[in-house]
């Protein structure tokens, strides 16, 4: 079998072979990854939901309780809420980039792993993903939405979508290399312009596919099971479309920096990076 750089090129035990990796592959592996890896990676979310869900609680009973009335108790219980609903919603989904972050590694070595391990491994990791998000989103949204904000016409605004799309793309693989490598925002932006360079239409072609049936199935479970569906949603469907953003970065990793040596060679026990 043919060999590159003392490295095997067929097919190895995790979700994917350790070799640049064809679109195929990549997403051949994030759906070969939901059966293997799903259950630790939906419970260590949950776990972490879970938690973030009891502080949204208890800081919007604290802001009840110090007010002064019943009335206007009910008033701040309602505008504490929904700001901590929204930050809830913002930790869902920089935890699920950070769970897959640390999922990489044990997923294209075929490691088992558990729900607290990944939890315990992803949590310190998650502020610096949801900065990299945060930013990247900023970056690439923040000037049309500030025009439309200002009272700019729609057909003013359509000039920017196709910069937003480059800069949305450029830096899609900022929270994994935030994740992964433990690099602060900025330094992950950088990153991932670096990794993405040469490959950005291949870098649209792989992760557009995993957001749009992401979108898909999350408007399913809503039409079909109502607030059921869509908490199950929350739970179940925040990681996938960073499975293939994941995976990418690993093939880029592969092609340019030697990662399918480091890791046929790490020494370090099984479990997350």
């Amino acid at each position: 079998m043919a060999m590159q750089h003392g490295v095997r090129r067929g097919p190895g035990p995790g979700v994917v072979p350790l070799r640049p990796l064809g679109t195929s592959d990549i997403l051949g592996g994030a759906l070969a990854a939901l059966p293997r890896y799903g259950g630790p990676l939906c419970g260590a979310l949950l776990l972490g939901q879970l938690m973030a869900g009891l502080l949204v609680i208890a800081a919007a009973g604290a802001a009840t309780l110090a007010s002064l009335s019943p009335a206007s108790g009910s008033r701040v219980f309602v505008w504490t809420l929904f700001p901590a609903a929204a930050l809830f919603l913002l930790f869902t989904c920089a935890l699920a980039t950070a769970l897959i972050a640390v999922l990489l590694r044990p997923a294209v070595l075929g490691r088992p792993v558990t729900a607290p391990g990944l939890l315990r491994a992803a949590l310190p990791r998650t502020p610096a993903v949801l900065g990299a998000q945060l930013l990247a989103l900023l970056t690439g949204a923040g000037p049309p939405a500030a025009l439309l904000a200002l009272g700019a016409p729609a057909p003013a605004v359509l000039p920017l979508l196709p910069v937003a799309l480059w800069l949305g793309v450029r830096y899609a693989l900022a929270p994994t290399a935030a994740g992964y490598e433990g690099l602060g925002p900025v330094t992950a932006l950088r990153r991932s312009a670096r990794l993405v360079r040469g490959a950005w239409w291949r870098t649209l072609a792989v992760t557009a596919p995993a957001v749009v049936f992401t979108g898909a199935a999350g408007w399913a479970l809503l039409q079909w099971f109502g607030l059921p569906g869509a908490l199950a949603a929350l739970v179940l469907l925040p990681a996938f479309p960073q499975l293939p953003a994941g995976l990418l970065y690993v093939d880029r990793r592969i092609r340019h920096e030697h990662l399918a040596e480091a890791l046929a060679t790490d020494p370090r026990p099984a479990g997350p990076a």
